[in-house]
């Protein structure tokens, strides 16, 4: 069960592999592993923490024991909006909320549209929209009550224990007729019902919808507030519900969030903060991190200051 792996155990697997002489790279879980390591050389070795806090408890314990071989990548979270800093030079983060959210922000969003939905049908819908902004839009309702759980304190659920788990069900707050917001009295007693019994106390509707309003007020980067796995829920109803796509692919927001990795493409990549912290890390310690696909699109844009 991944919920008793210890940073402990992880960090003593690590230094008692004396098979492997290259360098790791922990990660938060699953999705990430099958992100990243699209991109790395095989001299990188993937390790799953299972969780962000993990991932910098396993560094810190590494670099306790003088081990510097590893670093850590996480997701963003809400720590630009908070101005919560990482004190820890081998933890880096991702330029937006986390890895979806980047990738929902570049062609892949497209990619995926174009791969299940017919052009008729998404025609018919955008019109004019567009749709990253639509789901940004729908995004920042849920992003704006997740963001009001951390500072209040509201004793609200939004994910399962265990991966297996029920999902919240956004249908029950976005429209799997026409993708409209069904209203906030809608997503907060979802998301309360959810909540029942799963934590110590929840708040009443009243004192959420009163700290909801209070944020509701502030201008928040989107792309730092809203989740991508919200994002990939929303955009699974818009394409199996709204859309009506019958690609047998597509069974829920796994199926999207694991084909927005597959199309993500190396170009989109390096035009991260995020790959040009990694690169020029790797590259200052003279580290085979990225794959030559990658190190060939930075010397094409000449987007870094590569070394003579």
């Amino acid at each position: 069960m991944i919920e008793y792996i210890t940073p402990e155990r992880i960090a003593n697997s690590i230094m008692q592999d004396r098979t492997f002489t290259g360098h790791y790279l922990i990660v938060e879980g699953n999705k990430d592993y099958k992100f990243y390591n699209k991109f790395v050389t095989k001299e990188i070795s993937i390790k799953e923490a299972w969780g962000c806090e993990k991932v910098k408890s396993i560094i810190n314990i590494l670099k306790e024991r003088n081990y510097n071989r590893a670093i850590g990548v996480i997701d963003s979270d809400f720590s630009v909006i908070l101005e919560e800093t990482i004190d820890c030079d081998e933890v880096f983060v991702t330029d937006f909320h986390d890895i979806e959210v980047m990738m929902l922000k570049s062609t892949a969003l497209y990619s995926i549209l174009d791969l299940f939905c017919s052009k008729e049908k998404m025609v018919e819908f955008f019109k004019d929209k567009d749709a990253l902004d639509i789901l940004m839009e729908l995004g920042v309702e849920i992003g704006l009550l997740k963001l009001a759980n951390k500072l209040y304190n509201l004793g609200l659920v939004f994910k399962p224990e265990k991966p297996e788990g029920n999902q919240l069900k956004y249908k029950e707050f976005v429209s799997d007729k026409d993708l409209t917001f069904l209203g906030k009295d809608s997503m907060i007693r979802t998301v309360v019902n959810y909540s029942r019994n799963r934590t110590g106390k929840v708040a009443s509707t009243e004192d959420i919808n009163e700290k909801l309003n209070l944020l509701s007020t502030e201008m928040y980067d989107q792309a730092h507030l809203v989740n991508g796995h919200d994002l990939t829920n929303i955009l699974f109803i818009l394409i199996k519900k709204v859309l009506k796509s019958s690609n047998k692919m597509l069974h829920d927001y796994n199926s999207i969030e694991d084909s927005l990795i597959l199309t993500y493409d190396y170009c989109e990549f390096v035009k991260t903060e995020l790959f040009s912290k990694l690169y020029l890390w790797s590259r200052d310690r003279g580290i085979n991190f990225f794959k030559p696909e990658l190190t060939d699109q930075v010397k094409v844009r000449s987007c870094l200051p590569l070394a003579n």
